[in-house]
């Protein structure tokens, strides 16, 4: 017989894999509702039920947090791909009823803004915190279960952010080696950056990841359009033949197309990303036809 205290918790993987957009719902979070994705599918949650709702989001990184609330989440996120470089992953806590209020969220957001406060992790343009709650005692407590059930859940799959002490029992994610995160897609990219610093080869967080897609004919990608002007790095995960594929584009070496000379394409949607598509044959772009091969600096293998 089960204990009473058993609960049941459904992981959906929108690409089938950990490398896209993940929702968690739990038996014992009532309308509860937890989404997260990687940087790289922010557009594919965006698409989603989630950013249609009430909710709160975290902008994420492996030791900083940026905490906002809005009742158009879409939009807000959407600012926050432009406005802030450092972060890597996007969560987002909602109800599957879309019952949450203003003061609902006014509350949730105060209360782990103020948490990743005292631990300092707190990214700095969370200078206030957050709107005043005004919430009744009766919905401050069942407010407080529902952030106690979505903390658990960020533990499970390896958001630590907001604990200053390591938890005793190991992250549903972290159980995995780093190397076996790599050949799974692992859906965010530190492990690929950490695992390339361990083997010599320095890249820095503001590089473009790309895990081979589910036909394994492509890497796609939607970098934002003033990585033209930089220094570009571009990190490849071949999840086929195990390696790291990285490229360096000198800043200014390419453009962006225009109706008198040849360039990378935009998506229409979003003109301030770059609608990038590389064949896994020759690291041609499919859309502009340019030969990113020549980028080539470095594979590692893992």
């Amino acid at each position: 017989m089960a204990n009473a205290q058993a609960k049941t918790i459904n992981l959906l993987l929108y690409e089938g894999n950990l490398s896209g957009v993940i929702s968690i719902e739990d038996s014992g979070w009532n309308s509860g509702e937890l989404y997260s994705a990687p940087r790289d599918s922010v557009n594919d949650l965006l698409d989603t039920d989630a950013c249609k709702k009430y909710g709160v989001y975290l902008l994420l990184s492996k030791d900083m947090v940026y905490v906002g609330q809005s009742s158009d989440l879409a939009k807000r996120i959407t600012q926050h791909i432009m406005g802030k470089d450092w972060w890597e992953s996007v969560l987002i806590l909602t109800t599957k009823d879309d019952s949450f209020t203003h003061s609902d969220i006014d509350f949730l957001e105060s209360v782990l803004i103020d948490k990743a406060r005292k631990i300092g992790k707190l990214d700095c343009d969370n200078k206030n915190k957050g709107n005043k709650p005004k919430v009744d005692k009766f919905r401050e407590v069942y407010l407080g279960q529902y952030l106690d059930e979505a903390l658990f859940l960020m533990q499970l799959i390896g958001i630590n952010v907001f604990s200053d002490v390591k938890t005793g029992g190991a992250a549903l994610i972290n159980t995995i080696d780093i190397k076996t995160k790599l050949a799974l897609g692992k859906r965010a990219k530190s492990e690929a950056i950490s695992f390339l610093n361990d083997n010599g080869v320095a890249i820095d967080n503001k590089a473009t990841y790309s895990v081979l897609s589910d036909d394994k004919s492509s890497f796609w990608a939607n970098p934002r359009t003033k990585l033209l002007k930089e220094d570009w790095d571009i990190i490849l995960n071949d999840t086929s033949r195990m390696e790291l594929i990285i490229m360096c584009i000198p800043a200014n070496s390419l453009k962006l197309s225009k109706s008198d000379e040849n360039g990378l394409f935009v998506r229409s949607d979003k003109p301030e990303l770059i609608d990038l598509k590389l064949d896994v044959q020759g690291f041609v772009d499919k859309r502009s036809g340019i030969d990113f091969s020549r980028f080539i600096v470095k594979r590692v293998e893992y």
